[in-house]
């Protein structure tokens, strides 16, 4: 299951990779373009493995039937998210009745099936690593997910890169010429291994049953 995630991630950053290498002739503007656009190849690249990784992760706790008042609190918050919404959402008339259902579903002894189009957990950081940190958690994912601490920063950098060239506050020239052409190839190798770790602690998690359920 993960195997096929993370060939399609090798075959992107290979794509991405030999992309970058026929740019190492441009100069001036150009080339200043080119490594810019590299963030934001990174940045999709990276954002692509976590949802699908997620995806991946709600199809197998799927797959397990486990019974609602089973799964860890963690996870039940995942699978709750559409009556917490509602909770908080509702007006004060149609409150009671919201927190009634919530917590009769809470504890119900019938499979979970947690909905794909679930909205990823998020702390509003947009796939920074405090993101990645949010996620795990609700996954009770214990591992760090990067196998280096200055991936960290990294993965920020990436991010913030990106969301200044996708929004217009900058342009992939300015950006770009803060680095050089080997720069640039250490970013898409650290994102590389950033993606590889995601999808393996993943693929860890989706294989041991006692992280999904109360113990």
């Amino acid at each position: 299951m993960f195997q096929s995630l993370i060939s399609e991630v090798s075959a992107r950053f290979e794509v991405a990779d030999a992309y970058f290498s026929e740019t190492k002739p441009f100069k001036g503007q150009v080339g200043a373009t080119a490594k810019g656009h590299m963030f934001v190849e990174a940045y999709s690249i990276y954002e692509f493995t976590v949802r699908s990784s997620v995806r991946l992760a709600i199809d197998a706790v799927n797959s397990r039937r486990y019974r609602v008042s089973d799964l860890t609190p963690t996870l039940l918050s995942l699978y709750l998210d559409p009556e917490l919404r509602s909770v908080r959402d509702v007006g004060s008339k149609g409150v009671w009745g919201a927190r009634q259902k919530l917590f009769a579903k809470a504890s119900a002894k019938t499979p979970a099936e947690i909905a794909l189009d679930t909205n990823i957990p998020d702390d509003g950081s947009h796939f920074r690593y405090s993101h990645l940190q949010t996620i795990a958690a609700v996954f009770n994912i214990r591992r760090r997910l990067v196998r280096d601490l200055q991936h960290i920063s990294r993965i920020n950098e990436v991010v913030d890169h990106r969301n200044q060239i996708a929004h217009g506050r900058d342009t992939a020239a300015n950006i770009g010429r803060r680095y050089t052409h080997a720069d640039v190839r250490k970013m898409l190798r650290q994102m590389r291994s950033v993606c590889n770790c995601v999808a393996s602690q993943f693929d860890h998690y989706c294989s041991t049953p006692t992280l999904h359920i109360k113990r």
